[in-house]
């Protein structure tokens, strides 16, 4: 016979919905520091491929071509994708992610305030 009183089957659904918020908590905690690494990701491969533009942009001005347009989707992109990364927040602390004052800090894997890792430490799994 079960013999529990409705305070009980109240205590294990509180119990449920609190572990349901803990765990869309923990995917929205996740989610944001997915979007915080892409964005320095795609800043970091735009850096990378600034030599690859100066010897485009060198090519072009030897064959006599002009280079403006090509010069400002670079500067675009690059302008797109420093913004982007500026303006991510840390989801522990809410400063940004990579500018503690007025310097981008591009090569960090954690918040330059409360030293949030960018990779979770906890690497357990829902299966």
């Amino acid at each position: 016979m079960n013999h529990s009183t409705g305070k009980d089957q109240e205590a294990g659904n509180s119990m449920s919905l609190k572990e349901k918020a803990a765990r869309a908590n923990t995917a929205l905690w996740q989610q944001s520091l997915r979007n915080i690494s892409r964005a320095r990701t795609r800043l970091l491969v735009c850096f990378w491929t600034l030599p690859v533009y100066v010897v485009a942009v060198w090519m072009l001005l030897n064959n006599g071509r002009n280079v403006d347009a090509f010069m400002w989707i670079y500067i675009g992109v690059y302008a797109l994708f420093a913004i982007d990364m500026v303006r991510r927040r840390c989801p522990r602390c809410k400063q940004q992610f990579f500018v503690k004052t007025i310097l981008l800090n591009l090569v960090t894997h954690n918040c330059v305030h409360c030293q949030q890792a960018l990779k979770p430490t906890d690497t357990s799994s829902d299966n």
